[in-house]
C-alpha cells in the first residue's frame, strides 16, 4: 500500500536540514515533522527515524514520513495510536520501537501485517494486549523483543525469536516461564531493576531452551541449590553474566565447576540495593 499523495505534494513540501552527528549522507526532513523532534540515522544501510509527540501523528506527518522511506522507526509519548498503525504497515518496517503510546490491542494486531518486521521494543507501557495474541504469538519474522511491562508480551512465543530483553517488571518469574522450551531463542537478558521479580524459580524454564547461548541476569538474589545448579542442563550455553547480583562465593564456585567451558562474569550487588531487594521481597 502506498500512503504518498499525488506527485503535486512534492512541490509543496518544504524541507529543512536535520543536524545529525554522523558522516553518512541523510535526507532532509520535511518541515511538517520539525515539531516532532525528529532524529535520523543509518542502520545497516537503512534509514532510522525517531519522532516524539504529545499528540498522535497527523495524516500530513505520516505522508511526510513516507517520503523518507524509513525502515527503523521509534515513536515516543503519544505519537503512535491505533490509526497510525495502519499507516505504519504501509512503510513495511524492519524494527519498531514504542516508548509510551495510545495503542490498544486493536492497533497492536497490525504487527501481524508487517511482513519485514524483525524487532519490537515496547517501553513504559504496562497494559497487556491479549486481543493481539494471534498476531504476536506466532509472528513469523520477529527475531528480537524488548519490553519493561506486559505490553506485547505475547510475542515471546514467536517461533523465530532469537533475542529477548525483559526489563523492570517484565523480568518476572511468571513471564520468564513463557520462554520455556522456546525452539529458537539464543539470548535472554533479565534486568529486574526496581523490584524482586526474579527469583530462583526463573532458572528452571530457562534450562529448557535448547539453543540458548547467552544468559544475563542482573540485580537478583540467586542460590545454587535453589536453581543455579540447573544451569548445567543448558546444552549450548556459552556466556553467563550476573551483573550486580547476590550469589554467595561458595555457590559461585560450585557454578563455575559445573560450567567449565562457559564464559562466566559476575559483579556483586551493592549492600544498598540488597536492602531494597529485601524490602521488596518482604512485600511479595
Amino acid at each position: 500500500m502506498n500512503f504518498l499523495r499525488p506527485a503535486c505534494v512534492f512541490s509543496v513540501l518544504c524541507f529543512a536540514p536535520l543536524a545529525v552527528a554522523q558522516n553518512a549522507p541523510l535526507p532532509a526532513v520535511p518541515v511538517v515533522l520539525s515539531e516532532l523532534k525528529p532524529a535520523l540515522a543509518l542502520v545497516k544501510g537503512a534509514l532510522s527515524l525517531s519522532v516524539t509527540s504529545a499528540q498522535p501523528l497527523t495524516k500530513d506527518q505520516w505522508d511526510a514520513i513516507a517520503t523518507l522511506h524509513p525502515k527503523h522507526l521509534s515513536f515516543n509519548e503519544n505519537a503512535l495510536d491505533d490509526a497510525g498503525m495502519s499507516q505504519l504497515v504501509g512503510l513495511d518496517p524492519i524494527t519498531v520501537g514504542i516508548n509510551k503510546s495510545l495503542l490498544t490491542g486493536v492497533g497492536v494486531a497490525k504487527f501481524g501485517e508487517m511482513k519485514s518486521l524483525t524487532g519490537i521494543s515496547a517501553m513504559h507501557i504496562v497494559k497487556p494486549t491479549p486481543e493481539a495474541k494471534a498476531a504476536l504469538a506466532n509472528h513469523p519474522t520477529v527475531e528480537s523483543f524488548a519490553t519493561d511491562g506486559a505490553f506485547c508480551m505475547e510475542v515471546v512465543t514467536a517461533p523465530n525469536l532469537r533475542s529477548v530483553n525483559l526489563k523492570h517488571s517484565a523480568a518476572d518469574d511468571k513471564f520468564v516461564a513463557l520462554l520455556a522450551n522456546h525452539p529458537s531463542l539464543e539470548s535472554v537478558r533479565l534486568w529486574p531493576k526496581g523490584g524482586a521479580w526474579i527469583t530462583d524459580a526463573a532458572i528452571a524454564p530457562l534450562t529448557t531452551i535448547p539453543k540458548l547461548k547467552k544468559l544475563t541476569i542482573d540485580l537478583s538474589v540467586l542460590s545454587y541449590e535453589g536453581g543455579l545448579k540447573l544451569l548445567k542442563k543448558i546444552p549450548n550455553l556459552e556466556t553467563l553474566e550476573f551483573h550486580e547480583a547476590a550469589i554467595s562465593e561458595e555457590d559461585l564456585t560450585k557454578l563455575k565447576a559445573d560450567l567449565p567451558k562457559v564464559k562466566l562474569t559476575f559483579t556483586p550487588m551493592t549492600p544498598e540495593y540488597r536492602a531494597q531487594w529485601n524490602a521488596w521481597m518482604a512485600k511479595k
